[in-house]
């Protein structure tokens, strides 16, 4: 990664992306120990446990995107639109 060639730079871009998918689910759960939890198994995971987390969540929210992004408290402190 140090060289930055197109490895290193594709290996960085995905340690961001488990890094911002394991934020983002321990945020959804208010970083709860559960929470905390799915974002070890986001690192560790990868984009298996992403792909299964983002469907189990769209199927709970049943498609609502801002549910889905926000979680259910926060989207409806929102309200509708």
């Amino acid at each position: 990664m140090a060289a930055m060639g197109w490895p290193g730079q594709y290996n960085l871009d995905f340690m961001f992306l488990l890094l911002l998918s394991a934020l983002w689910a321990a945020w959804g759960h208010r970083f709860s120990s559960a929470g905390l939890l799915l974002g070890v198994l986001a690192i560790f995971g990868g984009s298996l446990f992403l792909t299964a987390y983002l469907l189990g969540v769209i199927g709970q929210a049943r498609g609502d995107m801002k549910e889905v992004l926000l979680g259910k408290t926060r989207a409806a402190a929102i309200g509708p639109g």
